[in-house]
């Protein structure tokens, strides 16, 4: 059955809409709609319409379409309308590719040093700049393509609402709209699949956000030696120690499974999720930081983990549909991560240490837990996990990360204010948009 968008039904009266949506329906049909018309408004009128969408994506370089147009064509293919496509993008920007994107759909492209259609727009609603600069100055140097996480996404969050969508999907650009799957021979293949539709489906049903996990390998490369559990603990991930330490078996490789049904879930994947925009009028914004070591600027994860917090705790209706997109890890699939003989493996999963011992503090502030007792144990953790890991792969380097720990947990106070004056800035944002 095609999947419509959710529609959002104004109630009017005198011909004044409603400052809100009064309710959201389901493929409703003229009959349907009529009765409830009758039954239900007797001195005013409703109008419904498809509440408006669009597609949300950080890049570097905007210099390929192909990231884009594999999820455009997806939505095209299976009949749903996207309203534009918003890219963030830090360096590049080839006219001609926007050129050929604006061919198939709506598209802006936002550079992430000047904001400009998100500048005017504050400046147009009076916002005040103590505001906007605080929501739309990057605070590291851009020049180097580092741009923290949760600040990007904000961005293309912010014009998805100043251009007035109501629901945003988020894709990022190593996911594919496929899926992996396996044969009963054991062999591996690619499986298109109606990525919108499965998440308009549960939007449509109730669901206030959508998301899934991935196919495809996983951040953690195949690895087997004494002192994994050490390093997950460091680094807090100790819930993956079993699967980890079974990828002798699953090559850390994840396939969809014929059988995976939706539930209800509290984390997000900002790579494959969509969101109703009218939640982020009590919701805080995609949030996470950096630091700096030895000059060299490192990026916090965790912009996800936050906010799905955020989301659990407010009673927000969070569905994992059931469709995990291809992800792209390493870049290199279907090639297996070799995180003992790859450089390029071993570059990659050393960026990730470093973002995740660069995203707990400020995820221990949050969850209520008492910072030096947990900087204390996970440090000894680590210590031995990174000490083992550079064993393993014969790269000391990864025994620096320690030295990223330290840096990041010295730095949890900056988290902690930068958090409270973004959260401050963007409801006052939402208070003059209303």
């Amino acid at each position: 059955m095609e999947v419509q968008p959710p529609l959002i039904a104004l109630y009017k009266h005198n011909n004044v809409k409603a400052q809100k949506p009064f309710v959201f329906m389901q493929n409703v049909v003229k009959s349907e709609f009529r009765e409830f018309l009758a039954t239900d408004f007797i001195s005013g009128y409703c109008e419904v319409m498809p509440m408006k969408i669009a597609l949300g994506m950080i890049i570097r370089n905007l210099d390929s379409e192909q990231e884009l147009m594999g999820f455009i064509e997806n939505a095209e293919k299976y009949g749903h309308k996207l309203d534009c496509v918003i890219v963030a993008y830090t360096h590049t920007h080839d006219p001609q590719v926007e050129f050929n994107i604006r061919k198939k759909v709506p598209f802006y492209a936002i550079n992430i040093n000047n904001p400009h259609y998100c500048k005017e727009q504050m400046q147009h609603r009076g916002i005040p700049d103590s505001v906007s600069d605080v929501l739309l100055k990057c605070p590291i140097d851009t020049k180097a393509g580092l741009v923290p996480y949760g600040f990007n996404r904000m961005i293309v969050v912010t014009e998805a609402i100043l251009r007035g969508m109501d629901i945003l999907f988020f894709v990022d650009s190593d996911v594919y709209s496929k899926v992996l799957k396996r044969k009963s021979d054991g062999s591996i293949y690619e499986e298109d699949v109606d990525f919108f539709g499965a998440h308009l489906e549960h939007l449509n049903s109730g669901s206030d956000v959508t998301t899934g996990e991935y196919s495809g390998y996983n951040i953690l490369p195949p690895a087997s030696f004494d002192g994994m559990d050490a390093f997950l603990a460091g680094v807090q991930k100790i819930d993956v120690l079993d699967y980890w330490k079974s990828s002798n078996t699953h090559r850390c490789l994840r396939v969809q499974e014929d059988k995976t049904e939706a539930k209800p879930c509290k984390k997000i994947l900002g790579g494959n999720m969509a969101i109703k925009l009218s939640l982020f009028k009590t919701l805080p914004p995609f949030f996470s930081s950096y630091y700096t070591l030895d000059g060299e600027t490192f990026l916090c994860r965790g912009e996800d983990t936050v906010l799905g917090m955020e989301i659990a705790q407010g009673g927000i209706k969070c569905t994992d549909i059931g469709i995990n997109p291809l992800h792209d890890t390493y870049k290199e699939y279907p090639i297996e991560p070799d995180l003992i003989n790859d450089k390029n493996v071993q570059g990659r999963f050393y960026y990730a240490c470093t973002g995740w011992v660069g995203r707990n503090p400020f995820f221990n502030h949050i969850l209520g837990n008492d910072l030096p007792s947990t900087r204390e144990y996970q440090r000894e953790q680590l210590e031995r996990g990174l000490r083992a890991l550079s064993e393993y792969t014969a790269n000391p380097g990864y025994y620096s990360v320690l030295r990223n720990f330290d840096a990041s947990w010295n730095s949890v106070d900056r988290y902690v204010n930068e958090f409270k004056n973004t959260s401050s800035a963007w409801h006052s944002f939402m208070e003059r948009i209303k």
